[in-house]
């Protein structure tokens, strides 16, 4: 490193070539960098979704979640089991400590699954197995809405001709329909027929299974032929179905069309989707992994006109969501900034130096060490995404430090009579050491980052890379590339000295500077006692800040939950979604689109929001510049005017794509083995959050009772007429839920034939009660006479937390922070006298962001270490490293006010500002001390050397100051979209180096002369320092 500078300057040619190859791979990588809106985080969590269609949910626990559980629970590497058992439904969430191979755990889950599967029953669907991605979130979603059309042919034309056209488009993996109606072929049976004609429900499905056939037969050898053999025995039409001959009755054969009517209609509806307040379709666009957003939402847009023009004509197909936009608006607003960024360097640059030549070496080195920077990030599968690029822009700061510091000495060099080459030489290499050390205590800081556990440690990994490679590239710049430059672009005639600056500003500071610290070192006792009262004064403000874990970000996009009570029906939630459709419509102006999603969900898609009593209704708002309100601003208006929709609760709904579980509010968990104990319990959590100021609503899973009816059997009557409980249940089942018996292909589309009671014999509790059951001996008997009826309120949802029940109760806040909500929650409750065997914990998102805020606050104490290790080594002293570790805590300081006069709650993103600049701030000092000590070493005193090193090092001090600073402002002005998760961090900079850079030129100085008269005092030599000019005699003038 050492003979770097003067091998660039004495082979310029060979190292623009070097730097021209760097730059070329350097473009080559960033053609190659995949453009995503978060790093590929891989959440170590599995979800297991099974149905069980009809089934309440205190029965899908016992039959089906708590048999799973059992078994995936002896997983490896498992820290936590989630279950959700609802109507129809079971899911159960899988976590597992970070770092697992979720392709193992994924097998040893499905290999316990199979397990499972023998103790659940059978006519349960077959569990799915999956896990969460965040970018795998729909890439785009589409509406398709008609005047003319029924919701029956909308979902059809959707299902069986755009999503395969949508899936020949390169990059789309899959696509999925949701609203609309499904055709379905429905047998309805009543009780007199079957009594008349001696056939039940379950004889009369088998009977249509096994006449809906085609069998292979083999093959036919005749002559020199061989024909394939095949028996067609499938629907053709409906009449078919109809004239199905399903039993013998007295000899004559009994048709279907005797004994029930067959309509071509749908199935039931659970649930329904409107747009612009009409009927419609949703279709969700899936990528496949490992491609480009940009690109794969762009090749859907490029056909999406081509695809329109296949579609009737009364039909419109248009984008609701596209993923893209948001990515490319946040990334363009990071570019913009970066280049901000890049101005204010040059302009602070031109500003402090007066020379439009050093401006332009610098402004040469940025574009090189940042594009040089793309090589080594696609090489590292580093992505293009909002955090990289934001590195990126923070690293312009500080790739510029390294190139102000050598330059500026370079000039000073020159000012003193030294030719081009012999200046740019000594001057790299006087400062060549510090360089290298200031860079090394920002690297290494960076090293914990990459071991925090959790989606801090595993986000923030890209940002800690990028910013790493600039820096290391902008070192071996500063060292080689400013040297060459300076010694070429400087030439003045003749390769002689250059003629001093007229800067009379800057040189009246350096000596009114220089001034000033002579006057302190004779007070350097009563200067650092100022610096630790400072401390000590502003360290309790830290306490009053807010803490959130992410900042919210206005994404154009917001959606609202309306929840109905538990059993209602579709019609009744429909009527509630309309009405806050028309109160959305009128009082958001700004709303480009407005879909609603009501009632149950079919598959994975309705895995976390089972029940068909809630519905959700999404607002797609046109862009920040075309709207004075922000959506937070909108969203209030709209609590405040949903308030009293009757009948319904209304709320935000917020999910998190960096929380597998996606809940953002304030979660409180009651643990305890009585349901009415909790239910109680719940109601007094939920009193007690209502009182903090901030909480708008307070939800408990335990108040959502479900109404139900139970068929309580008679065991002895049952057995006296021939029969088992589970033939009495089958049958009820056949009748209510009715019987899948066969399918029917019409066109080359499926549909499903389902035999069941018709609507009027099974639409009440009496209705019920007068259903027949065949005997082995063929009597009926009705239900009445084998069981009774009871009408009861059960769970609308069982939640169990490592196979433990639990009460969840949910708080929406506004106007107050996660953490400060989550403490004044833990006030409150621990007040409240719990029952033995009763507790409560804080869950959700407040969980893990204490979990991040504990390891990122270890990091910093680690890095903190680690920046001292550094130093010490250079230095080769135990003693010295801590004056300069003295601007971590000055930089707190500086951090505290900053957050506090902005009001910015701490979040993971400003914990991760407050690492970084851990390794920022010991740069300036390094720089300082090893120049006096150099200057010691050159046989001045200690004041002298203290004096005038401290005052020649100002001017690259506050130069490296300034423009860090100032590429953090575009950042923490939360210019434009996606902004507002960067400008914590941005503001812990600006507050700490502000305040490190302003106290540090005072402290340290005088810091650095008690604690060297005090090693000297005790007989230890304080200097250990050689000058690094002393061999470079030798080097030419010109």
């Amino acid at each position: 490193m050492k003979k770097l500078s003067r091998i660039a300057v004495q082979r310029p040619v060979t190292f623009v070539m070097i730097t021209l190859i760097v730059i070329g791979f350097g473009v080559f990588g960033l053609s190659r960098l995949s453009l995503n809106l978060y790093p590929d985080v891989s959440f170590p969590t599995i979800s297991v979704y099974t149905t069980y269609e009809g089934v309440a949910p205190g029965d899908m626990e016992t039959l089906v979640t708590r048999p799973i559980e059992e078994l995936v629970g002896s997983v490896g590497g498992l820290q936590r089991v989630r279950s959700l058992s609802s109507q129809g439904a079971s899911v159960i969430k899988l976590y597992f400590n970070w770092g697992t191979d979720l392709f193992v755990a994924q097998a040893d889950v499905r290999k316990q699954i199979d397990f499972a599967r023998r103790s659940i029953p059978q006519d349960a669907d077959s569990p799915i197995v999956f896990t969460y991605d965040p970018n795998q979130e729909p890439v785009i979603v589409l509406t398709l809405t008609s005047a003319t059309r029924s919701p029956v042919e909308l979902r059809t034309i959707a299902t069986e001709q755009i999503e395969q056209r949508f899936e020949r488009i390169e990059g789309i993996a899959s696509a999925e329909t949701a609203g609309g109606l499904e055709r379905q072929i429905n047998i309805w049976v009543d009780n007199a027929s079957m009594l008349s004609y001696n056939i039940d429900i379950g004889t009369l499905s088998n009977r249509l299974r096994q006449e809906n056939i085609q069998v292979p037969a083999g093959e036919l050898i005749e002559g020199r032929s061989v024909y394939s053999l095949r028996t067609i025995g499938e629907f053709q039409d409906i009449d078919q179905i109809r004239n199905t001959i399903v039993g013998i009755n007295n000899g004559v054969p009994v048709r279907l069309i005797d004994v029930a009517d067959v309509e071509d209609g749908v199935a039931q509806p659970i649930g329904n989707v409107h747009i612009r307040g009409e009927e419609g379709v949703i279709i969700n666009l899936y990528r496949q992994s490992d491609v480009n957003v940009v690109t794969t939402a762009d090749n859907v847009i490029n056909n999406l006109d081509r695809i329109r023009s296949t579609l009737p004509s009364d039909m419109r197909l248009e984008i609701l969501a596209n993923e893209a936009d948001f990515i490319k608006l946040s990334i363009n607003n990071l570019y913009i900034t970066g280049l901000m960024a890049i101005t204010l360097v040059v302009l602070i640059l031109l500003f402090f130096l007066r020379s439009a030549r050093s401006s332009l070496i610098i402004a040469i080195s940025i574009p090189v060490s940042i594009i040089s920077t793309f090589s080594i990030m696609d090489f590292a599968d580093v992505t293009l995404n909002v955090i990289s690029l934001s590195g990126l822009t923070l690293a312009v700061g500080l790739v510029v430090d390294n190139a102000v510091v050598v330059l500026e000495n370079i000039y000073r060099f020159r000012e003193e009579g030294h030719g081009n080459k012999k200046a740019a030489v000594m001057g790299a290499q006087e400062v060549g050491v510090p360089v290298v050390v200031s860079t090394l205590t920002t690297l290494v800081v960076f090293l914990p980052i990459l071991f925090v556990p959790g989606i801090a440690g595993f986000l923030f990994r890209d940002l800690a890379l990028t910013i790493s490679f600039a820096l290391v590239i902008s070192t071996l710049v500063a060292l080689s590339l400013i040297p060459l430059m300076s010694s070429q672009i400087f030439g003045t005639k003749g390769g002689g000295p250059s003629k001093p600056r007229k800067n009379g500003f800057f040189d009246r500071l350096d000596k009114k500077y220089t001034a000033v610290v002579r006057s302190l070192l004779d007070r350097s006792g009563l200067v650092v006692a100022a610096a630790v009262l400072f401390m000590i004064v502003t360290t309790p403000f830290f306490f009053r800040l807010g803490g959130e874990f992410f900042p919210a970000v206005d994404e154009s996009s917001f959606t609202l939950e309306v929840t109905r009570e538990a059993g209602v029906n579709l019609f009744e939630l429909q009527r509630s979604i309309r009405m806050a459709e028309e109160i959305v419509t009128g009082a958001v102006p700004e709303a480009r689109l407005i879909v609603s999603d009501y009632g149950d969900k079919r598959g994975v898609e309705g895995a976390d929001n089972p029940g068909g009593y809630r519905g959700l209704i999404r607002v797609e708002l046109v862009s920040t510049t075309n709207r004075d309100r922000s959506q937070f601003e909108i969203v209030a208006d709209l609590l405040d005017r949903l308030e009293d929709l009757p009948g319904a609760d209304v709320r935000e709904f917020k999910l998190n794509p960096l929380n597998p579980d996606g809940q953002e509010g304030l979660i409180v968990n009651i643990y305890g083995f009585d349901l009415e104990t909790k239910r109680d319990l719940a109601q007094g959590v939920k009193d007690e959050l209502l009182q903090i100021p901030g909480v708008l609503t307070a939800t408990s899973s335990a108040e959502e009772g479900r109404p139900e009816l139970r068929v309580v059997m008679d065991r002895e009557r049952i057995s006296r007429v021939g029969l088992s409980t589970s033939q009495v249940a089958n049958a009820i089942s056949n009748a209510v839920r009715g019987n899948l018996a066969t399918t029917f292909v019409d066109r080359g589309v499926e549909f499903d034939v389902r035999v069941q009671l018709a609507a009027e014999e099974r639409s009440s509790s009496q209705a019920l009660e007068d259903v027949l059951i065949q005997t082995p001996a063929g009597d009926w008997m009705p239900l009445r006479n084998l069981a009774r009826v009871e009408r009861v309120t059960g769970p609308s949802n069982i939640l169990r937390i490592n196979q433990d029940r639990v009460t969840e109760v949910e708080a929406d806040l506004a106007g107050i922070d996660l953490r400060t909500a989550s403490d004044l929650a833990r006030e409150r409750l621990d007040r409240v006298e719990w029952p033995d065997g009763y507790r409560y914990e804080i869950g959700g998102t407040a969980e893990e962001q204490q979990a991040s805020f504990f390891y990122l606050m270890i990091a910093f104490m680690i890095a903190a270490i680690l920046a001292y290790m550094v130093m010490a080594s250079q230095f080769e002293s135990l003693v010295e490293p801590f004056i300069i570790i003295l601007t971590i805590p000055l930089a707190f300081s500086g951090v505290i006010v900053m957050l506090y006069l902005t009001n910015t709650p701490v979040s993971v993103t400003s914990m991760v500002g407050l690492i970084l600049l851990s390794g920022i701030v010991v740069n300036n000092g390094i720089v300082m001390i090893d120049y006096i000590k150099i200057l010691q070493s050159r046989g001045l005193d200690r004041i002298e050397a203290i004096a005038t090193g401290a005052g020649r090092r100002l001017r690259p001090i506050l130069i490296t100051a300034a423009t860090t600073i100032l590429c953090m402002v575009p950042l923490a002005l939360e210019i434009g979209s996606g902004s507002e998760t960067w400008s914590p961090m941005a503001r812990t900079v600006i507050g700490g180096l502000t305040m490190s850079t302003l106290l540090m030129l005072l402290v340290v100085p005088c810091l650095y002369k008690l604690v060297n008269t005090m090693i000297e005092k005790m007989g230890f030599d304080s200097i250990h320092k050689t000058d690094p000019l002393n061999e470079l005699n030798e080097i030419p003038e010109a």
